[in-house]
């Protein structure tokens, strides 16, 4: 294959992450014709479809599975190298950076952030993933280049920065039937049906902890994969739920939601942002989680 380039590499990196040609290029600032072009001459070179449109997107065929190793390595390479000794300047860039975030963050910290881009750094553009299981392998391989949250599970080649400190506290609908105080008592929290939320970056962890070490029981009502729906199942039922102290402080500002202590302590958790030491020097990234730290650090 003659004239292969970095921006090459790139689109069929960005075809497989994606598994689509048009958000592919959407995200390399690119047009659908060019990155078809670029895909028809890896096809053409190997001999293979390489992705096959699918119900689910443009799935990988065996041999795009064994060549995203190596090509992501050979990107990861190139970018450090190009990047050495750069400047970045973000009043110009319109790079598109990678965060790993949950819809709590993304609701509690992405307004903040996008602001400060539309005055410092207009050009810039978000590609915003939740954790998963693939975090580390993706902060590693430069899909991403920041996650953000609770994410006890990340550890060798991870650096890290804590950002704030944040606690739980249990919300309900503001004229729940049964619950009239500012402090819910055990017994009543026993006795209420619980909408829980089953999201990783959370610290959820340290809630299903503290209910097993106190033996305190908890009646699940209604169990939902994110944060999204916690607003409209709880202005509309009597369940309760518990909840990161700031996303709660945003929900009561424009529903009728109300904060209540919980009967039980929970142990406060650190949100922290996250990168591979690989990119620990890029001028780039450095620029991104310095800009979030001076935001959100306390």
């Amino acid at each position: 294959m003659d004239n292969l380039d970095l921006k090459n590499l790139m689109i069929f990196e960005e075809v497989y992450r994606t598994a689509s040609i048009s958000r592919a290029a959407e995200n390399l600032d690119l047009g659908q014709s060019a990155v078809s072009m670029v895909l028809a001459k890896f096809r053409k070179h190997y001999s293979d479809p390489l992705f096959v449109r699918t119900s689910a997107g443009m799935q990988p065929t065996r041999l795009a599975d064994d060549l995203i190793g190596p090509i992501r390595e050979a990107v990861s390479s190139l970018k450090l190298t190009l990047l050495h000794r750069t400047v970045f300047d973000p009043s110009t860039s319109n790079r598109m950076f990678g965060i790993c975030m949950t819809d709590v963050g993304q609701r509690s910290m992405m307004p903040y952030l996008l602001a400060h881009f539309r005055s410092a750094a207009p050009g810039i553009r978000l590609d915003v993933s939740y954790p998963s299981e693939h975090t580390a392998h993706q902060l590693e391989s430069g899909e991403i280049d920041l996650a953000i949250g609770f994410l006890a599970q990340l550890d060798a080649g991870i650096y890290q920065q804590q950002l704030f400190m944040d606690r739980f506290v249990c919300i309900v609908n503001r004229d729940h039937s049964r619950l009239k105080g500012d402090v819910i008592g055990l017994e009543e929290f026993e006795q209420e049906s619980h909408l829980v939320v089953a999201t990783q970056g959370t610290g959820h962890i340290i809630v299903d902890e503290t209910l097993e070490r106190y033996n305190i029981r908890r009646k699940v009502g209604l169990r939902i994969p994110n944060f999204l729906g916690v607003v409209s199942n709880i202005v509309c039922t009597e369940y309760l739920a518990i909840v990161p102290e700031r996303f709660a402080h945003i929900l009561a500002e424009d529903n009728p939601i109300k904060i209540m202590e919980l009967p039980f302590t929970i142990p406060k958790y650190g949100v922290k942002q996250h990168w591979h030491v690989r990119y620990s020097r890029d001028p780039a990234t450095s620029w991104l989680r310095e800009t979030i730290a001076r935001l959100f650090h306390e």
